[in-house]
């Protein structure tokens, strides 16, 4: 009995840490609570099960040495735009005077720099997104990095599949990002089409195993497409006909997407270009081709 009252403290605690663990980091309820269960009423064997298959170490080193990286290509991106932080936008600016906190928050807390002389559009639904993008993209002439969370191959997605492998055959440099959990269709039946076009495509954090779940979890929900470093789209809107209101749906969507041309495009090119490092063996230097805009002057 001496001996076996540590034993059982120590399992209880490590129990209790476990469980702990399982409910503070796993995020569905019924995935947890199939862990605790298993963990509680199979002593050992459950806690081991969740040890050893349960936590995904791979993915967060992984995630841990993209982190990394990440922050080493924007050290090297603030060397190019480092100006718009202090030439173009000076802190005594008015237009930044009055929101000096969020100005902050975005160079100091985000590490977003802040620019200047940037058009925006705002475009409301897929029936006023989908046909500046598709003219923007008519119009590329260097690159098109695309990257979408949800991409789905009917009408509008196929017709932007099409111009994609166009601009490509042009001369053009495309990439392609697509989630493979969100945008299953494109591995089913675009990409073979797009590769052969010569399109660079890739899956981020390819799932192998579905059941398994651990991949699941770490998703990329980004929506965003660069042209020729100067001209970019981002907001809520993925790429799929259930955006575009055309009256022959009985829901209405509603959904808001901005396009954006000038300098704050640097910053969306720079998330590309970390996911696309992270998705693809051949790394994507940060080159003055993809960040081509005129040095900025202060005002």
């Amino acid at each position: 009995m001496n001996w076996a009252t540590p034993v059982i403290i120590i399992y209880i605690t490590l129990l209790l840490v476990v469980c702990i663990h399982i409910i503070s980091v796993t995020k569905h309820t019924n995935k947890a609570l199939a862990y605790l269960l298993f963990a509680v009423f199979i002593p050992a064997i459950g806690i081991g099960f969740y040890l050893l298959f349960g936590i995904n170490y791979w993915t967060k080193r992984r995630y841990n040495k993209k982190t990394v990286a990440d922050e080493e290509i924007l050290q090297q991106l603030k060397k190019n735009i480092v100006h718009y932080n202090e030439a173009a936008v000076p802190y005594e600016d008015k237009s930044v005077q009055e929101y000096t906190e969020l100005a902050a928050m975005l160079v100091k807390d985000l590490g977003s720099p802040l620019t200047k002389n940037n058009t925006i559009k705002l475009l409301k639904n897929g029936e006023e997104k989908f046909p500046e993008l598709l003219a923007a993209i008519s119009n590329a002439k260097h690159h098109i990095h695309l990257e979408y969370y949800i991409y789905e191959l009917d009408d509008i997605g196929t017709q932007i599949i099409n111009l994609l492998i166009q601009k490509s055959k042009e001369g053009v440099e495309v990439r392609f990002i697509y989630d493979d959990f969100g945008s299953q269709s494109i591995k089913k039946g675009a990409e073979k089409k797009l590769k052969e076009a010569g399109v660079a495509v890739f899956p981020f954090h390819k799932v192998n195993f579905y059941l398994l779940a651990n991949r699941i979890n770490y998703r990329n929900h980004r929506k965003i497409v660069v042209i020729d470093g100067k001209t970019a789209f981002t907001g809520g809107i993925n790429v799929a006909d259930k955006y575009i209101n055309n009256g022959k749906k009985k829901l209405y969507w509603r959904d808001t997407h901005i396009r954006i041309d000038g300098p704050a495009v640097y910053y969306l090119q720079y998330l590309f270009i970390t996911d696309w490092n992270f998705c693809c063996p051949d790394t994507l230097k940060t080159s003055a081709k993809y960040f081509a805009l005129p040095a900025p002057v202060a005002s």
